[in-house]
């Protein structure tokens, strides 16, 4: 007797996708990071309480256009694609949405490469995290991200523009902190020198 086929009468059915596995993930308390799939399910939209969808696949979700603040940016999920990316690591939507205490979908088709990349430029910016830390961020969260290498240079140019943007410590402070004496609980209380009479 042979095996039954999957999808089959008596088969576990066919194995969807790593990218429908799961449901979307909390990147910040407003937002979450997912696939078209998840995009596609009320149930998860309802218990989520998400009231914006922010689409960079390249694909419109029509339907949303009435229910949801909807964005739509299409982005090839190509390294040569990286105007449109940039334009929406750019964007100011994201902040509409958290400032209107609204919760915010950001989607590709896959939730792979596009989306994350926008919520990594969003971290970057907002957090003053540097590439690396960001995405160790969200891949501990959607542990199957992977920019293409493209997306990638982009954001590596957006840590440079970010970093040489944030003010640094002065120097000069940092020194006297560094060669301050260190005082221990039990040591005795130093105390300040006072100018000699006449001097």
């Amino acid at each position: 007797v042979g095996r039954p086929k999957p999808g089959g009468a008596g088969g576990a059915g066919p194995v969807p996708p790593p990218s429908m596995e799961g449901g979307p993930v909390e990147i910040l308390p407003f937002l979450y990071l997912g696939s078209a799939y998840h995009a596609s399910k009320c149930e998860f939209l309802a218990n989520l309480h998400i009231t914006a969808l922010l689409n960079v696949s390249r694909k419109s979700s029509e339907p949303f256009k009435d229910q949801y603040c909807y964005k739509w940016i299409p982005v090839e999920d190509s390294h040569t694609d990286t105007a449109k990316l940039t334009s929406a690591m750019r964007i100011f939507f994201l902040d509409y949405v958290r400032r209107a205490g609204g919760k915010i979908l950001v989607h590709c088709e896959a939730g792979i490469s596009r989306s994350p990349t926008i919520c990594m430029a969003y971290l970057m910016k907002t957090k003053k995290l540097r590439l690396e830390e960001a995405f160790d961020y969200i891949k501990q969260r959607r542990s199957l991200i992977s920019p293409n290498f493209g997306f990638m240079g982009q954001l590596l140019q957006y840590e440079s523009e970010i970093l040489s943007s944030t003010p640094s410590p002065p120097v000069a402070s940092c020194k006297r902190e560094a060669v301050a004496p260190a005082w221990r609980l039990g040591d005795e209380a130093p105390t300040p020198r006072r100018a000699r009479a006449g001097s």
